[in-house]
């Protein structure tokens, strides 16, 4: 195919799933500044996938040659409803994106308010008795700093231990809706991978949010006509994308949807620590 338009403007209609998909996983965030909110507005992959694909940079392994001639692909799509080209913008763009998290990701710390929730809970599960003198716990517990190239801070005061975790449980509605305790720091010198699997699981994931959102969800909702032979499961559509792009080479993946299933179920709760070296 002959190569995009850099035009951010007039955005090539081929790319409207991907830039849909992308402004979810990764936004485009302003100040609006009469009432310092943030707000959604787009996505910064854009002109990074653009670039990436004209240069032939893109993960991948895959033509588009061999996509149109998937028989079980094509039928699927077409029964759907889906537009061929603009799907197959998202499928590059899917995987490219799960190699930069997966494969060539960077080191990143897990979300603050998440971290923050785990160590009030810690504490609080260790509580004995809180009265009018204290906070009593029912194993010893200390709360250390630790600065690079200095002594380590040690506090081992239960009272204060159990003051610390009790204003930060209290105040976890407020500190929730603060920018910096939703994002992840990132080291960009520090590489880091996830496992294939993680890799599969994700790359689904942005498929199957692809097809949640609106007005997709409605839009490709197609039942199954009696008698035809032409499966219109997204979740074994996905699952043939995941052997066609050789994500896996395990042939059941593009038989039947029950091995994808097995990887939904194993990591449906995880949250991948590992920062897009690509998309960022």
């Amino acid at each position: 195919m002959e190569k995009l338009k850099e035009n951010y403007i007039n955005i090539d209609t081929r790319l409207e799933y991907m830039e849909a998909i992308a402004v979810k996983f990764v936004p485009d965030v302003d100040i609006d500044l009469s009432t310092g909110e943030q707000y959604i507005c787009g996505t910064t992959a854009l002109p990074i996938f653009i670039r990436r694909y004209n240069l032939n940079k893109l993960y991948g392994n895959f033509t588009y040659e061999d996509y149109i001639t998937n028989e079980d692909i094509q039928n699927t799509l077409k029964g759907l409803g889906v537009d061929i080209d603009k799907f197959w913008f998202l499928l590059l763009f899917v995987f490219d994106y799960t190699c930069g998290t997966c494969l060539d990701g960077m080191k990143a710390t897990g979300i603050g308010i998440e971290q923050l929730t785990k160590f009030a809970k810690a504490i609080a599960d260790n509580h004995k008795e809180i009265n009018q003198f204290g906070v009593s716990f029912k194993k010893p517990i200390t709360v250390s700093v630790k600065v690079e190239g200095k002594h380590q801070i040690v506090v081992d005061n239960e009272n204060a231990i159990g003051y610390l975790a009790a204003t930060i449980a209290n105040n976890l509605k407020d500190m929730e809706q603060h920018p910096w305790m939703q994002s992840q720091q990132v080291c960009i010198s520090t590489h880091a991978e996830e496992k294939e699997s993680v890799q599969i699981y994700l790359f689904y994931k942005m498929f199957n949010d692809f097809f949640n959102l609106e007005p997709y969800n409605k839009q490709f909702n197609v039942r199954q006509k009696k008698g035809s032979a032409i499966s219109l499961s997204k979740t074994l559509l996905i699952s043939r994308l995941i052997h066609f792009t050789k994500l896996s080479t395990n042939k059941n993946f593009s038989e039947d949807e029950f091995t994808l299933k097995g990887y939904i179920k194993q990591y449906k709760d995880k949250r991948i620590d590992t920062a897009n070296s690509i998309y960022f």
